[in-house]
């Protein structure tokens, strides 16, 4: 196999979560500053903490903002995230090929969690690294270094991390491994290209194609 690993963004990459989030994010700013932030903001903050988020508010505004999301968010994400299409097929023909993966989000782990659980995802992840695990997020690369820990493995040349933003593609960079965009990210394309991602993905299916070195 051309990699020991794939490591997986969550949200956008695996799930079909943003535009609950973009809906959360949306009531925050109207609950708290009385008006609505533009798309693209909004969509080049996703990936990222929400500390780093909303950074650019005073921490007690900053505050009321993450508090307002997280309400949002409980109301939500029960009932408005779904699986992109040929993720599960992708990730069953991964793990039949008995390669391991691994999880690597800015999420926390309750809500994502809740989402793998949810949809009976959890057990394909060896490796989990949530907000929790590190004190420092994407792009930095300490939490693919982490996921590659619990997995033991050092060499970074045989790891792979799927992402759907700027901050997969950057973190990956960082840390040294290949990185694979999506294709059905809802983020500027043109933003990622920019960040050379070894690989884009067509279908989560596609992994088997590059883990054999076969064509895509």
């Amino acid at each position: 196999m051309r990699y020991d690993a794939i490591l997986y963004d969550f949200d956008g990459t695996l799930v079909d979560s943003i535009p609950m989030i973009l809906a959360c994010f949306q009531g925050a700013f109207m609950e708290v500053t009385g008006k609505e932030e533009s798309e693209s903001v909004l969509l080049a903050g996703i990936g990222l903490t929400l500390a780093t988020a909303f950074s650019r508010f005073d921490p007690k505004t900053q505050q009321e903002l993450m508090d307002a999301y997280y309400k949002y968010n409980v109301r939500l994400l029960p009932t408005t995230i779904s699986v992109f299409g040929g993720v599960m097929d992708g990730l069953r023909a991964v793990q039949a090929l008995g390669v391991r993966q691994g999880l690597v989000t800015s999420k926390r782990s309750e809500t994502a969690l809740f989402t793998m659980r949810q949809f009976d995802m959890e057990s394909f992840f060896e490796a989990q690294v949530f907000r929790e695990d590190t004190k420092v997020h994407k792009p930095n690369p300490k939490p693919i270094f982490l996921a590659m820990k619990k997995l033991g493995i050092q060499d970074p040349s045989r790891i792979l991390f799927v992402g759907d933003s700027v901050h997969d593609l950057r973190c990956a960079a960082n840390a040294g491994v290949d990185s694979a965009a999506v294709h059905w990210t809802y983020m500027p394309k043109h933003e990622l290209a920019a960040e050379k991602p070894k690989y884009w993905l067509d279908s989560m299916t596609d992994l088997c194609c590059i883990l054999k070195d076969a064509e895509l």
